[in-house]
C-alpha cells in the first residue's frame, strides 16, 4: 500500500477534515467556556440586588438612577450565561465531530487496506506459476 492510496480516498480525507473541525470546535468551546465561567463568577453576586429594596419610594427618575447599575450587572450576567450555553453546544458539537471523524477515518483506512490486499491477492493469483522443471 502506498501513501497515495490513502490520500486519494475521499472518505479518508473527509474523515480527517471532520476530525480537524471537531478539534477546532472542541478547543474553541473549552477556551470560551473558561472565559465566560470566570466572568460569571466575577459578576454573579454584586450584593446590590437586595439593597434596592431598602430604598424608600423614590420618584421615577431617581429610581432609574439607583437601579441602573443593578440592571446593567444583571444584563451582563444574562448575556454571559447565554454565551456560556452557546459555547457548551460548540464544545459538545466539537466532541461529536471529532468522534465521527475518527470513526470515519478508521473505517476508511480499513477499507483502503482491504482493497490493497484484495488487489495483491488477485495479482498473485493471475501470475503464472513457474515449475522447477521449466527452467531446464
Amino acid at each position: 500500500m502506498k501513501l497515495r492510496d490513502i490520500y486519494s480516498s475521499h472518505i479518508v480525507v473527509v474523515g480527517f477534515l471532520v476530525m480537524l473541525l471537531g478539534i477546532g470546535n472542541w478547543v474553541a468551546g473549552a477556551t470560551q467556556i473558561t472565559k465566560y465561567q470566570g466572568l460569571l463568577l466575577k459578576i454573579a453576586q454584586t450584593g446590590l440586588e437586595d439593597n434596592y429594596r431598602n430604598f424608600q419610594e423614590l420618584d421615577h427618575q431617581k429610581n432609574e438612577e439607583v437601579l441602573r447599575r443593578i440592571n446593567q450587572d444583571r444584563e451582563k450576567y444574562n448575556a454571559a450565561k447565554v454565551k456560556l450555553d452557546f459555547y457548551y453546544v460548540v464544545l459538545s458539537g466539537g466532541r461529536l465531530f471529532f468522534l465521527v471523524g475518527v470513526l470515519l477515518t478508521f473505517f476508511a483506512l480499513i477499507r483502503v487496506i482491504r482493497q490493497d490486499a484484495v488487489m495483491k491477492i488477485r495479482k498473485l493469483a493471475a501470475a503464472p506459476l513457474k515449475s522447477p522443471d521449466s527452467e531446464l
